[in-house]
């Protein structure tokens, strides 16, 4: 909300666009043991830096084939069909009973200088977008991967056209949330209609062997190579003889675990996104010896109120209140530490939207600091925003929002010190009197003092949507150990093994993201088709 003006579609472009197609789920219990291998069960399983698994103790079921494409979501989908045009035989495995998965929610995806970007009249420089992207970065990317996928992209959407993908025709700059028009809508703005129905089609009619409700959890190996993967399905332990293995699993956005590992603080974490995408892939890799991208892996994450309504991830109204603009997303409130500091500006959320959890990592908590004036201008608007909140209030069961009558009042109810949390905002009122914020240089009209009661404070926690990689790959979305060398047969795309963002995902071209899932798993499918034939 915050002035109405944000677009409603930029709450669900900026988490959407990264999601892909959920894989195999944490570890599946019961295929471990210290028996002899039986029924034709690898030579071996991959060495690594990590303690590798235990190969199942039995196999119920084994398959024969040159690629195991793991997971069919976006980028599953992509390179599972373009592999079987390259004449590649391979398996697809989807850990639910459907293929898709988060895919269905995209809305575009990312192009430059295709025939529909023509068709619109619109021309972008690749230059400017990777620039631009290098910029919002601070440049710790690799420009490589950029240029690759700017030089790919008009050619990415020819290649959706002829598999049958549907587009609205419409490419523009995301209804004028980004910086460029780049963005090309699919039929109906959903991924589900214009882009998962037809690959899904697409994957019937090229005879794609498809393998559903299947976690893959264990690859195999030998000789440094490897040569397939252990898996749960329908049939029992099931075992994949493959000369390569491409994970597109979704990343690792689902499990807290992981997430934590990354340095979150998960004490109030709310899973926005598919619990499915648990990390898998980058377990497995890990397991292996693959390099880990872990730290420097970007991510879509938002502050919210435990004690509010949780954002709905499927739904397309903003929530005023805990929603991508509410109360926890900043602006004219005041952020406060554990130590009562404020920290940065609470409008960071201008320039990115994920932006506003970046800098709060570090704490050991975090709060929101309004008034009733401040609620009621800008978040208390409509009658059922007002009694949405009123209820969370009274019927708090998490303890983490409070109302008091004196700044004395809030720093009791959370345990901070009186003495700082009140010069904290007798200095922030003092900046909103100037009409200007001296300290962290927030926009004038988002200054709004906390000079009269009754004053309300909320502990925030994270809504996570997803991450942007976790495994360190190269150009040709080889998984790399911790040599910087290739691992044999391994590869990741999608979220699995996306270096384009580091620490930031900065969310100002559109479609960026889902551009990536269709170039990294076309990509893919090409250089194991390439590998497999060497």
């Amino acid at each position: 909300m915050l002035g109405g003006k944000h677009d409603t579609k930029l709450s669900r472009r900026s988490f959407l666009t990264g999601a892909v197609g959920v894989g195999a789920l944490a570890a599946i219990g019961g295929l471990t043991g210290c028996a002899p291998q039986k029924d034709g069960a690898a030579e071996s399983v991959v060495q690594g830096d990590a303690a590798p698994s235990t190969p199942p103790a039995s196999v119920d079921k084994t398959y024969d084939t040159d690629l195991l494409v793991v997971g069919g979501g976006g980028s599953g989908l992509a390179c599972a069909v373009q592999a079987a045009l390259d004449g590649t035989n391979l398996i697809l495995v989807e850990k639910n009973n459907q293929l898709g998965g988060n895919a269905s929610f995209v809305e575009g995806m990312f192009g430059i200088g295709s025939k529909l970007a023509e068709e619109n009249g619109v021309s972008v420089l690749p230059a400017d977008v990777i620039e631009k992207e290098l910029e919002d970065g601070q440049h710790r990317q690799n420009g490589a991967l950029w240029t690759s996928l700017c030089a790919k992209s008009a050619e990415n959407i020819d290649w959706c056209l002829d598999q049958g993908v549907l587009y609205s025709g419409i490419v523009d700059d995301y209804n004028g949330t980004c910086l460029y028009p780049t963005f090309h809508w699919f039929k109906g703005n959903k991924a589900a209609i214009g882009y998962v129905e037809p690959m899904v089609k697409r994957v019937d009619e090229l005879g794609i062997q498809t393998h559903l409700e299947t976690a893959v959890n264990q690859l195999i190996v030998k000789d440094g190579k490897i040569e397939g993967a252990y898996a749960k399905g329908p049939d029992g332990v099931v075992q994949y003889n493959a000369k390569a293995v491409v994970f597109a699993t979704g990343g690792f956005g689902g499990n807290p675990e992981f997430i934590a590992k990354q340095g979150w603080d998960t004490t109030n974490l709310f899973i926005v996104g598919s619990d499915k995408a648990a990390g898998d892939a980058y377990r497995m890799a890990m397991e292996i010896g693959a390099q880990d991208f872990m730290i420097d892996t970007a991510q879509s994450i938002l502050f919210n109120i435990p004690a509010l309504p949780p954002i709905d991830f499927h739904n397309d109204a903003m929530n005023p209140i805990n929603g991508y603009f509410g109360i926890a997303h900043g602006g004219p409130v005041l952020w406060v530490n554990e130590h009562a500091d404020r920290y940065t500006r609470e409008n960071l959320t201008d320039d990115n939207l994920v932006l506003q959890c970046i800098p709060s990592k570090d704490n050991r908590a975090n709060y929101v600091v309004f008034n009733q004036a401040i609620f009621d201008e800008h978040f208390g608007i409509t009658d059922d925003a007002r009694t949405t909140f009123e209820d969370a209030l009274a019927n708090d069961k998490t303890e983490t929002l409070f109302k008091a009558d004196t700044v004395d009042g809030l720093a009791d109810a959370v345990k901070l010190d009186k003495a700082a949390l009140k010069a904290t905002v007798d200095r922030y009122n003092e900046l909103c009197a100037k009409g200007n914020d001296d300290d962290f240089g927030k926009k004038p009209e988002m200054m709004m003092a906390l000079d009269q009661g009754p004053f309300y404070i909320a502990q925030l926690g994270y809504s996570f949507f997803f991450e942007t990689g976790g495994i360190v790959t190269d150009k040709q979305r080889r998984v790399l150990d911790g040599n910087g060398d290739p691992v044999g047969g391994l590869y990741a795309v999608g979220n699995d093994g996306n270096m384009l963002y580091r620490h930031v995902y900065t969310i100002n071209i559109g479609g960026t993201a889902f551009g990536n899932q269709v170039n990294s798993g076309r990509e893919a499918a090409q250089n194991a088709a390439a590998y497999i034939k060497g």
